[in-house]
């Protein structure tokens, strides 16, 4: 891995560990986990709309602060 790369998921991961518990719980279960909506779900225990909602609020949350990340490194450079 590029230390760019490297650069990059680190911050990832920095954001996503920012996350509401909730929205944290259902990207790390189906995007890192490789779950189902479905298992993610069962597993949270909630209705799956719940778990799709969460991806969505969690992804326009992480595109926000990166996108923020991403302009702050410009204008300071």
């Amino acid at each position: 891995m590029t230390a760019e790369a490297n650069i990059f998921v680190t911050e990832v991961l920095s954001q996503v560990a920012a996350l509401p518990e909730a929205q944290k719980e259902a990207v790390m279960l189906v995007y890192v986990e490789g779950f189902s909506y479905k298992d993610a779900a069962d597993v949270l225990d909630v209705p799956i709309g719940t778990v799709m909602s969460r991806l969505a609020a969690a992804r326009g949350k992480l595109k926000k602060d990166m996108a923020g990340t991403d302009q702050g490194g410009l204008e300071a450079g």
